[in-house]
């Protein structure tokens, strides 16, 4: 399951968005916080590269996120396009693989109230 987020930064991030955000030379990385109702506070890092306008996801070990995108100039503004992927653990059985499933839908529930609608569509 994934999400794509989009939105423009004039220098801060968006009221109300989970995100933290801190360019690297040529890596976007930073962490996206979300209460759980199963497990509390979730932290989950991730860590693209920026190629081009293009950010191409660089492996962390779960749980983390998965993001790539663009990322474009806008006159004085940035433009970003994300694509979500939540990464958990491999499940072993079938009740860790429907565990991880709830976690899943219960991240995109979250990430969907907290978000403002206009940012945010399924792929």
């Amino acid at each position: 399951m994934k999400a794509r987020l989009r939105f423009a930064l004039n220098g801060h991030l968006p009221e109300g968005l989970p995100l933290e955000l801190r360019l690297e030379g040529e890596e976007l990385r930073g962490v996206l916080r979300q209460e759980n109702p199963v497990l509390g506070e979730v932290v989950l890092p991730f860590a693209s590269r920026l190629e081009g306008e293009y950010l191409k996801a660089l492996p962390l070990p779960p749980p983390s996120l998965r993001i790539e995108g663009r990322m474009r100039a806008q006159g004085s503004a940035v433009e970003l396009e994300l694509e979500l992927e939540l990464i958990l653990p491999e499940g072993q059985s079938w009740g860790e693989r429907a565990f991880a499933r709830i976690l899943e839908l219960l991240f995109f529930k979250g990430l969907e109230r907290s978000l403002p609608q206009a940012a945010l569509s399924p792929v």
